[in-house]
C-alpha cells in the first residue's frame, strides 16, 4: 500500500501542512511519495530530505520571513569602501549596452535560495542525480515561462528546485534551468493531485492551503494584482484536482493571508487538528488499498522452544493476556506479532517461528558480538572522539537499533561543526576478528567548477570563496563564501551544488548569473540648512572583469556643485589591498557667522577646489581599512558678500594616513555596531611664504539597541597646527553633529564634540517605521588652542521625529543651544 501527499501552495497558509505531517507521523501512516507546489514544495521537500515535523516547525519559526524578499547583502558583509558608496541613492538602473535592464521581479530570490540550500546541506538525505534517492521520493511542481507547461522537477539541486517552485511572478525572479525558465508551479497546478497519482500511489492525501481572493483594499501592489489574477485562473483547475483526491484536508475557510507569518504555532495546530479529524478515513482507505486480510488460523500452544538461542527468556511474557491469565490459543497474526517484537528488539539477524504439535518453536539467529571498532577515512577528528559518539561497547551483541543511533550520532557530530556532507560510506563486520569497520566520507572537495561567467574573471569568484579543492567541505565557510560573492554586487544569483563522486569526495559547481555592470544611479535630498541637492552617478562596476569600478559622479544644488571621476579597486587581484585614483572639481557657497551668534551671517564666500587624489590601503577583513592618501588640491576662496573670511588661492600637497572601522548594521537608522574614523594629515602649500601644517581628527560612535530603544554615544575631536589655513580648518554644523547650529556656523583649529542620543522606534507601524529621538550635545571649537578651556564648552539639546518612508526618510527636529539659540530643522532624504 502506497500513500502519496499532494501539498498545495498558499504562502504562509501552507505551513499548516507541518501539522498534517505531525498527525501522520504519530499515527504511523507510511508516506511513499510527496509532490509539492510553491510553499508546499518547501515543506514537502525538506520532509522528504529527512527533517521531521517537529524540526520543520522550529525551522519555519526561526526564518525571518519579513526579510525574505530583501536580497541586499547584509551591510556587515561589505568591504568598507563598499559601505561608503551604497547609502544615498534613491534608485538605480542597470544597462546592457544601450538597453536598460528592467528587473524581472521585486527580488531575485537569493535570500530564499541561500536558506533552502543550507537546509538541504544539513539534511540527513540529499540527492543530486534523482529525488527518488531522498528518504521519501519527491517532486517539485514549477511552470516553464517559455512554453506555459507544467514541469515536475525530479533531480538536480533540491534547494534550487524548491526555490523555482516558489518564484511568484513579479515578486520573486524566475529560475533558469537548462532550456527552461521556471516560475511558481501554482500558475499551472496549485494542488498537484494528478501529479501524485501518476507516481503509482494507491491513496492520495491532498492538502489545500490555496489563498482566497483578496479584498479590494488588499489590491494595492503589482504582485498582489498578479497573485489575484493567478488565483482567479486557478479556480477551475483547483476544483478538478480536489475531486481527484482520496482525502482532502482543506484550509479554505482560514482568513489568514498568504503573507501572514505570525503565530505559526496556531496555524500548525490547525493542520494537526484537521488531519486527526480525517484519520479514521485515512486508515480505512489504507486498509482497503492493502487488500483483504488473509484468513487467520488458530493454534493450540502449550510449550515454547528456542533454537540457536543462548540467553534465558521469560516464556509467559509471550502468552499472558491482559488480566495475567495464561493463554494457550494463539492465532497466526498473534504469532507474527511476537516475531516482529523479537526482531524489533534489535538483537537478532533473523527470527522465524513454526508450530509443531502443541509446541511453538522460535528459530533465532543472534547478531554477532563486536570485540572492537575500527574507523577509517577520518582526518578531522581522532578515533577517540568519534568512538565517544558510539554507545555500543566491545563485548556486546550488535543491536541494529542502537547501531542506527550510533551512526546517526557520529554523523551529527560532524554536522554540528559545519561538516554538512560527511556520511558513513560503508559498514562491514569481520566475523573472524569480531571487528566492526566504519568507513567515512568526510565530504572532501574533489573539484570546484564555476559556471555562468561571461565577463568576470574567475579569480574574482575564487578569492571570495575560501574553500578550495582538497579541503573538507564546511557549510559555514561555504555560506560565508557565497555571501562574499554576492557582496561584490556583480551577480544576481549565486548557488552552490554538490555532486557526490563514486570514487569518493564531492564535486561542487558554483552557478552564477551576472548582473549588467553599467549602472546609472540618482538621488537627492532637502535639508533646511543646506537647501536642495541632486546626485547623479554613471559608472561601470566590473571594469576588465576584475570588479574594479570606474564612475563619474556629480551633485548640484542650492549652494554649489561637485563633479568627480574615480577608478577604484576594492581588492587588488586576490589580495586585500585596495586602490583608488580620481580627479574632482567642486564649488560651494559658504556663510561665515559672527561669534555673537547673530541671526544673519556676517559674510558669504565661494570655496572652489580642483584636485587629484591617489589612495592605497589594506582592507581589514570586512571590519575596516587602513590607507595612505596623496592629494593635490588647488583652492580658491572668492568673496561674495560681507567680511570675516580671507580670499585668495593656494596649491597644497596633502599626505594622510587613515583608519576606518565600520560595523554598523544599517544606515541611516543604525541599531547595532560601531564606527571609528581616525586620520592624520600633513599639508604642504606650494607658496614659498606659507607654512606646512598638521591635522589630527577622530570620530568615534557606537550603537546599542534594546528592543525599540537605542542608545548612541558619539565623540568627535580634532587638533590642527596654528599654521592651518582658513580653508582647512574644522567646521561644526547643525543639526549634525550639534543641535542649535546653522550649516558651518562654527570654524576653528581645535574641536571637541561629545553627545548622547536616545531613540525610540514605534512598536506599531502606522504605515512605515517611525522614530522619536532626543540628544544632548557638548561641544567646543576654538581658533587658538590657548582659548580651549572647559568654560568655553556649549550645551545643546534636540528632539526629532523621523519617518522611514519607502521613498526616503522624512524628519523634523527642534534644537536649542545655551543662550537660547534655537533652530527648527526639516529634512527629506539622506544627505551626502
Amino acid at each position: 500500500m502506497r500513500v502519496g501527499l499532494a501539498f498545495s501552495g498558499g504562502g504562509a497558509r501552507s505551513l499548516a501542512q507541518i501539522g498534517v505531517l505531525q498527525a501522520l507521523e504519530e499515527n504511523n501512516i507510511p508516506i511513499a511519495f510527496i509532490v509539492g507546489t510553491s510553499m508546499g514544495s518547501i515543506v514537502g521537500g525538506l520532509y522528504a530530505a529527512g527533517y521531521n515535523a517537529a524540526q520543520l516547525r522550529e525551522i519555519m519559526k526561526a526564518i525571518a520571513w519579513s526579510d525574505i524578499l530583501t536580497d541586499t547583502p547584509p551591510r556587515q558583509n561589505l568591504l568598507v569602501s563598499q559601505k561608503q558608496d551604497k547609502e544615498p541613492f534613491l534608485f538605480q538602473i542597470r544597462w546592457r549596452g544601450l538597453t536598460p535592464q528592467i528587473p524581472r521581479a521585486l527580488t531575485g530570490g537569493q535570500k530564499l535560495l541561500s536558506i533552502l540550500t543550507e537546509l538541504t546541506w544539513s539534511a540527513n538525505y540529499w540527492a543530486s542525480s534523482s529525488f527518488d534517492k531522498l528518504r521519501i521520493p519527491f517532486r517539485a511542481v514549477a511552470t516553464d515561462l517559455y512554453t506555459g507547461k507544467e514541469v515536475l522537477i525530479d533531480s538536480g539541486d533540491l534547494g534550487e528546485a524548491m526555490r523555482a517552485s516558489c518564484a511568484l511572478p513579479l515578486l520573486i525572479a524566475p529560475v533558469p534551468r537548462q532550456d527552461l525558465l521556471l516560475i511558481d508551479g501554482g500558475v499551472m497546478n496549485n494542488i498537484p493531485v494528478a501529479a501524485a497519482r501518476q507516481q503509482g500511489v494507491e491513496v492520495v492525501i491532498a492538502v489545500d492551503a490555496t489563498s482566497n481572493l483578496l479584498s479590494p483594499r488588499q489590491l494595492a501592489l503589482p504582485w498582489q494584482i498578479a497573485d489575484q489574477v493567478t488565483t482567479i485562473m486557478q479556480q477551475e483547475r483547483n476544483e478538478r484536482q480536489r475531486q481527484l483526491a482520496d482525502v482532502l484536508i482543506s484550509f479554505r475557510d482560514l482568513t489568514r493571508t498568504a503573507l501572514d507569518f505570525n503565530d505559526l504555532d496556531s496555524l500548525i495546530a490547525q493542520g494537526y487538528r484537521r488531519t486527526m479529524e480525517k484519520m479514521e478515513a485515512i486508515r480505512s482507505l489504507c486498509a482497503r488499498a492493502a487488500g483483504p486480510a488473509p484468513a487467520d488460523t488458530a493454534f493450540i500452544v502449550r510449550h515454547v522452544e528456542y533454537k540457536n538461542f543462548q540467553t534465558a527468556f521469560a516464556d509467559f511474557a509471550l502468552f499472558a493476556s491482559g488480566n495475567g491469565v495464561k493463554k494457550d490459543r494463539l492465532t497466526a497474526v498473534e504469532i507474527q506479532e511476537k516475531i516482529d517484537a523479537l526482531y524489533a528488539s534489535g538483537n537478532y539477524a533473523s527470527v522465524q517461528a513454526h508450530v509443531q504439535g502443541d509446541t511453538l518453536i522460535f528459530k533465532l539467529q543472534e547478531n554477532p558480538r563486536v570485540q572492537r571498532f575500527e574507523i577509517n577515512g577520518n582526518t578531522i577528528y581522532p578515533d577517540s572522539v568519534l568512538l565517544g559518539c558510539i554507545r555500543s561497547r566491545p563485548g556486546e551483541i550488535i543491536n541494529h537499533q542502537q547501531s542506527r543511533e550510533d551512526l546517526r550520532a557520529l554523523v551529527e557530530h560532524y554536522r554540528r561543526d559545519g561538516h554538512a556532507l560527511a556520511e558513513i560510506r560503508s559498514v562491514t563486520f569481520d566475523s573472524a576478528a569480531g571487528c566492526l569497520r566504519l568507513t567515512l566520507d568526510e565530504g572532501r572537495i574533489a573539484a570546484l567548477d564555476i559556471e555562468g561567467l561571461r565577463h568576470t574573471q574567475p579569480f574574482v569568484v575564487q578569492r571570495e570563496f575560501s574553500l578550495k579543492a582538497g579541503e573538507i567541505f564546511n557549510s559555514r565557510r561555504a555560506r560565508q563564501g557565497l555571501e562574499n560573492i554576492l557582496s561584490t554586487g556583480l551577480f544576481e544569483r549565486v548557488n552552490l551544488t554538490p555532486v557526490r563522486q563514486d570514487s569518493g569526495g564531492v564535486r561542487f559547481k558554483i552557478s552564477l548569473e551576472e548582473r549588467p555592470s553599467a549602472i546609472l544611479r540618482a538621488g537627492g535630498y532637502y535639508q533646511s540648512e543646506r537647501g536642495s541637492y541632486g546626485l547623479l552617478e554613471i559608472g561601470h562596476e566590473n571594469a576588465w572583469g576584475s570588479a574594479s569600478k570606474i564612475y563619474a559622479y556629480g551633485t548640484a544644488g542650492s549652494r554649489g556643485f561637485l563633479t568627480k571621476a574615480t577608478l577604484r579597486t576594492d581588492r587588488v587581484f586576490s589580495t586585500f589591498l585596495t586602490f583608488s585614483a580620481g580627479a574632482y572639481l567642486q564649488a560651494w557657497d559658504n556663510f561665515v557667522y559672527p561669534e555673537t551668534a547673530a541671526d544673519s551671517p556676517g559674510g558669504e564666500y565661494q570655496d572652489r577646489r580642483m584636485g587629484l587624489k591617489w589612495m592605497v590601503g589594506q582592507q581589514v577583513r570586512r571590519l575596516g581599512a587602513l590607507s595612505a592618501e596623496l592629494r593635490w588640491e588647488n583652492t580658491r576662496l572668492h568673496a561674495l558678500s560681507g567680511a570675516g573670511y580671507p580670499v585668495g588661492k593656494s596649491d597644497i600637497l596633502f599626505f594622510a594616513m587613515k583608519s576606518v572601522i565600520d560595523t554598523r548594521d544599517q544606515l541611516p537608522f543604525t541599531r547595532l555596531g560601531r564606527y571609528a574614523n581616525v586620520f592624520y594629515e600633513y599639508g604642504r602649500p606650494s607658496q614659498p611664504d606659507a607654512d606646512s601644517f598638521v591635522k589630527f581628527y577622530a570620530h568615534l560612535e557606537s550603537f546599542h539597541a534594546f528592543g525599540p530603544h537605542l542608545l548612541h554615544p558619539k565623540f568627535i575631536g580634532g587638533i590642527a597646527d596654528q599654521t592651518t589655513p582658513f580653508s582647512e580648518q574644522f567646521r561644526l554644523s547643525g543639526p549634525t553633529p550639534v543641535f542649535g547650529l546653522r550649516d558651518q556656523e562654527a570654524i576653528g583649529r581645535n574641536l571637541i564634540v561629545a553627545s548622547l542620543e536616545y531613540r525610540y522606534q514605534l512598536r506599531k507601524r502606522p504605515l512605515f517605521d517611525v522614530y522619536f529621538g532626543w540628544r544632548y550635545d557638548l561641544s567646543g571649537i576654538w581658533r587658538d588652542h590657548n582659548e580651549a578651556t572647559t568654560h568655553e564648552f556649549r550645551h545643546a539639546f534636540g528632539l526629532s521625529i523621523t519617518a522611514d518612508t519607502p521613498l526616503a526618510p522624512i524628519g523634523i527636529a527642534f534644537g536649542w543651544m545655551e543662550r537660547w539659540q534655537k533652530r527648527v530643522y526639516f529634512n527629506v532624504g539622506v544627505t551626502f
